[in-house]
């Protein structure tokens, strides 16, 4: 209506308007006389408001990409990602004899495998309250395995967000960060032989000052999910109630996350259904086999106490965590068993590592400069150092003693893909049916990581 009233009136004006606007019609019509640059301007500025208006009232998907596949409704009250993982290793080895004597050890043979090729659906949605959800499937081996499965609500008065289904027990800053972003090919030594990772339950969680605290309680039983007619196989019954609280003491709100102190603890209680604990650990390579395990124990209950640390000052980090855990055993005394780990890293090309204050745990790190063939962009470059101890000795249990000393250099290629570098001295002192096993291992690794 508006385009009519301005021909009509352009109809009787004398001038000749040159000037143009954005659209070819409107130009069109300006020089033909027919139009005046105000009344075209006016006649732009309508359409763009009407157009605004009809993207932010309707229901229709707005698909867009930001570190992976995402989509959105009009109104912004559905929202989704589609998202996806690709590890590929390749490994080689080399053992001494007293490792290789080890009964079901022998010669480590190199080898290459998926260690990740997962595919994910995650989102949220705002309607009469705010709620998410995620559904994340691997395929890296023979059977489908269900990893995060889960529902939750969020920005629940006093309480935060409740979180219900398959999914990391709130423990460990190593355990909990994902795989895209870890500072070595596999966690530490302690991590592996202490951190339950995913099981069932349910979790309360919160943030408080200001995300400068986070804390988190869940109830859980320890499961396997395998994709199948059942849906899933549980391995026991246990039950298992965690909880995890972290602070950041220090943080430099001017250098925008680039200094900060964490520090974190957590406790783990379980108690084993079946009366059988166990633990074990590969020497931080997943090719490999499992150096030190304590078998089969029977025991009541079990403890875990965890503590954490994350120093970040510009391109250089230093983080830490020690566990210590202990058994109730049934006809037996007390148990007890230990680790601790204390890795340090530099990014030479300047990044630091990246913090997501809502979890307290590290985020994705987007290099300066992508690689790139046309203006020269290398990518970002990360040397990593990691001393990792596993202690399974005590009380006539003789899971063995482990050392790890890792090496890493990290090749940053882009936000979503990177390229890794793992050598790995093993210190083994192990005892197996009265035949002590004192004797090293060499681990060299590499990693194609893509992820979206």
């Amino acid at each position: 209506m508006l385009l009519l009233v301005a021909v009509v009136l352009a109809s009787h004006c004398a001038c000749r308007a040159l000037a143009q606007t954005s659209d070819p019609t409107l130009n069109a019509l300006i020089k033909k006389g027919l139009l005046t640059e105000q009344e075209a301007k006016a006649a732009l500025a309508e359409r763009e408001e009407q157009a605004k208006k009809a993207t932010l009232t309707d229901k229709n998907i707005r698909v867009f990409w930001k570190d992976g596949l995402n989509f959105e409704s009009g109104d912004k009250k559905f929202k989704g990602k589609f998202g996806g993982r690709i590890d590929l290793d390749a490994a080689v080895f080399s053992e001494d004899s007293d490792v290789r004597s080890i009964p079901g050890i022998g010669d480590i043979p190199a080898g290459t495998e998926f260690r990740r090729a997962r595919l994910s659906l995650e989102g949220e949605y705002r309607f009469s309250a705010p709620a998410f959800y995620k559904v994340e499937l691997d395929f890296a081996e023979a059977d489908v395995a269900f990893k995060d499965v889960y529902l939750g609500l969020s920005e629940i008065p006093a309480v935060g967000k409740f979180q219900a289904g398959h999914f990391k027990e709130p423990s460990s800053l190593e355990g909990l960060t994902s795989s895209r972003f870890l500072m070595f090919l596999e966690r530490s030594l302690p991590v592996e032989a202490f951190w339950p990772e995913r099981n069932t339950g349910i979790m309360l969680a919160n943030t408080l000052f200001n995300e400068r605290t986070t804390w988190a309680l869940g109830g859980f039983t320890s499961t396997e999910l395998r994709a199948g007619v059942d849906g899933g196989t549980p391995l026991d019954s246990d039950y298992r109630v965690v909880g995890r609280l972290t602070g950041l003491p220090f943080y430099d709100a001017e250098s925008k996350g680039a200094r900060f102190l964490h520090l974190g603890v957590s406790g783990t209680v379980v108690g084993p259904e079946n009366g059988v604990v166990r633990f074990r650990s590969r020497p931080e390579a997943h090719l490999a086999p499992r150096l030190v395990d304590t078998g089969n124990i029977a025991a009541d209950n079990q403890f875990l106490l965890g503590t954490e640390a994350l120093f970040v000052w510009g391109p250089f980090s230093l983080q830490g965590e020690y566990f210590y855990t202990w058994l109730d055993r049934t006809t037996a005394d007390t148990a007890q068993f230990s680790g601790y780990y204390v890795a340090g890293s530099w990014f030479i090309t300047g990044e630091h590592r990246t913090y997501k204050a809502s979890t307290a745990t590290i985020d994705r790190l987007s290099p300066k400069h992508s690689l790139s063939f046309d203006d020269g962009g290398l990518g970002a470059w990360e040397l990593a150092v990691r001393y990792s101890s596993l202690d399974l000795n005590d009380s006539g249990i003789t899971g063995g003693r482990l050392n790890d000393i890792t090496g890493g250099l990290n090749w940053y290629l882009n936000p979503n893909m990177k390229i890794q570098f793992n050598y790995v001295y093993s210190m083994l002192d192990r005892t197996v049916s009265g035949v002590n096993h004192d004797g090293n291992a060499h681990s060299f690794q590499t990693r194609l990581h893509v992820d979206f």
